[in-house]
């Protein structure tokens, strides 16, 4: 490698996090302030009317992101296609890529309809028959792994944890079975699904979004791997 070429390596990274802190300090500020009464209203226009910009680009590039993922996505597949019988399933995922791809541009031609126009499309139809169907699948099979972990757990070492979650997992899983006459049981469900499980969601949530904030920040103050390599 060259004397000149290497000055020019270092500076990609700087020019990168000069343009991250750019952006995002701008689009931090713009959006955190509120039009503020000694300035004109033109200017307010103005910097809301910015801001929105900066927002509508980010929009943008995670849009061609996306697309560029789900053609890398067809041509990996495509490629498995060779091989027998695993590209089987590429096959199936390809077909109904390119399925979804077409209805959806039939309907926005206006080629495709259904019914006078008020029913549902027929590529959102088709995306609800196809995820009721497999959430329905994976969660059966769900609780069948959860049942069949806890049995595993309680032969192998029996606490005061794993007890409860062995009674916690039997009655969730009674609770939502249609036995006649019980009324306890749903109850108990639905204490269950609102006070522990709630309360969880909620401590996930709140970890995911400081998360979230520490690595805007790594990224605002250049500390991310990205812009030291």
């Amino acid at each position: 490698m060259s004397a000149s070429q290497t000055p020019r390596r270092r500076l990609r990274p700087l020019a990168a996090l000069l343009v991250a802190l750019t952006i995002g300090i701008a689009v931090l500020t713009l959006l955190g302030l509120e039009p503020v009464a000694t300035l004109p209203a033109e200017l307010n226009q103005t910097l809301s009317a910015f801001s929105q910009l900066l927002i509508q680009i980010v929009a943008v590039i995670g849009a061609i992101a996306l697309l560029l993922g789900v053609v890398n996505l067809m041509r990996f597949h495509a490629e498995q296609l060779r091989k027998f019988p695993r590209g089987l399933y590429s096959l199936i995922l390809l077909v109904t890529l390119l399925g979804v791809l077409i209805v959806r541009a039939l309907e926005r031609g206006g080629v495709l309809r259904v019914g006078d126009g008020e029913a549902p499309a027929l590529s959102l139809t088709l995306l609800d028959v196809a995820q009721v169907a497999v959430e329905s699948a994976l969660a059966s099979l769900l609780f069948f792994a959860l049942v069949y972990g806890a049995v595993r757990l309680m032969r192998r070492r029996v606490t005061i944890w794993n007890a409860l979650f062995l009674a916690a997992l039997v009655i969730v899983l009674l609770g939502f079975s249609p036995l006649g006459g019980a009324t306890l049981l749903p109850e108990l469900r639905e204490w269950l699904l609102s006070v522990p499980v709630g309360a969880g969601t909620r401590g996930l949530l709140i970890g995911v979004a400081l998360g979230v904030v520490v690595v805007g920040v790594r990224v605002l103050i250049g500390r991310d791997r990205t812009f030291r390599e």
